[in-house]
């Protein structure tokens, strides 16, 4: 069975070649690799051209480039749209798959007839290939109620039929958490996914905890749309499931606003007080108080 790996760039050609290479090196080998190339017709778009050809010229990869930046979401729908293989995967242009992943992955989905997808769990390392332990690098949640109290699903963690994902319309246009919106929708249609606890992609995590006006604003909007489908879907949830999904929003979204400027500054305070009436103990409200009502210039030099 044919598997299709989709590869969207943008700005990162240095590292690409890693992520290409760790799929050439699958132990399964009927693998198409399309590379889609989410730059603007610019030095970038050359840089990854230039870093990919031999890849082009040994018909190694598939290159697909779209005319200027759409974002990552449209340009992994870009690839499925394009791809020939029945079973999709995704993979992002700074990570990097254990040997084995394709095959483990589809063995289990053979294995396990009634399914539409399954997850991995995943290695993280820093930008100096520090490992980082954490729960979240484990994936997580095969009910729709399970994927909005704890889900945890990165894309380059999925394997799905391809029927399945053009069924969905593949990854909606929102600002943010295109790959959690993706889990909910899912779900919500009655596909069937279910996790192979084994560890089998190296996803790079990026220090960049200082977040720009529009980024800030980005989250905010894809958090209040996810909220938005989650509100739909309350009568699945007791009282105090309710309330902690309650919390989390405003929690999350005084996290996001807590090192903008006076006005981001304030809407985050607002948000940490709502959060208070739903208060659950699961998220530290007095931290993110602090760094709140903190000037960002001591935030800064902490942060050093």
């Amino acid at each position: 069975m044919l598997v299709s790996v989709i590869i969207p760039t943008y700005k990162r050609s240095l590292r690409l070649p890693i992520a290409i290479d760790s799929v050439l090196k699958q132990t399964y080998k009927s693998i198409e690799i399309i590379v889609v190339d989410d730059n603007n017709d610019d030095e970038f778009r050359k840089d990854t051209k230039h870093m990919l050809q031999s890849y082009i010229d040994k018909q190694l990869i598939r290159y697909v480039a779209h005319k200027f930046n759409q974002g990552g979401c449209a340009a992994r729908n870009t690839g499925v749209f394009q791809a020939n293989g029945k079973v999709i995967a995704f993979l992002d242009d700074d990570d990097f798959y254990e040997p084995n992943k394709i095959e483990e992955q589809l063995n289990f989905l053979n294995q396990n007839e009634s399914l539409d997808a399954c997850m991995c769990s995943m290695f993280r390392i820093d930008e100096h290939s520090k490992q980082i332990i954490s729960r979240e690098n484990k994936a997580r949640g095969v009910t729709l109620s399970e994927a909005i109290l704890d889900g945890n699903l990165f894309t380059s963690m999925l394997l799905i039929k391809k029927d399945v994902f053009i069924k969905l319309n593949g990854f909606s246009e929102i600002p943010r958490f295109q790959d959690k919106y993706f889990h909910y929708k899912f779900l919500e249609q009655g596909y069937k996914i279910d996790v192979l606890d084994k560890q089998l992609l190296t996803l790079v995590e990026h220090n960049d905890f200082r977040i720009s006006l529009s980024a800030s604003n980005k989250i905010t909007e894809a958090l209040n749309e996810l909220h938005f489908f989650e509100r739909k879907h309350k009568s699945l949830f007791s009282k105090k499931e309710w309330n902690y999904i309650l919390h989390r929003w405003y929690y999350k979204k005084a996290y996001t606003l807590c090192q903008g400027n006076l006005w981001q500054k304030i809407e985050g305070f607002l948000n940490i007080l709502k959060s208070l009436k739903y208060y659950t103990g699961d998220f530290n409200v007095t931290k993110i108080a602090i760094k709140t009502l903190m000037p960002n210039f001591i935030l800064n030099y902490k942060n050093k």
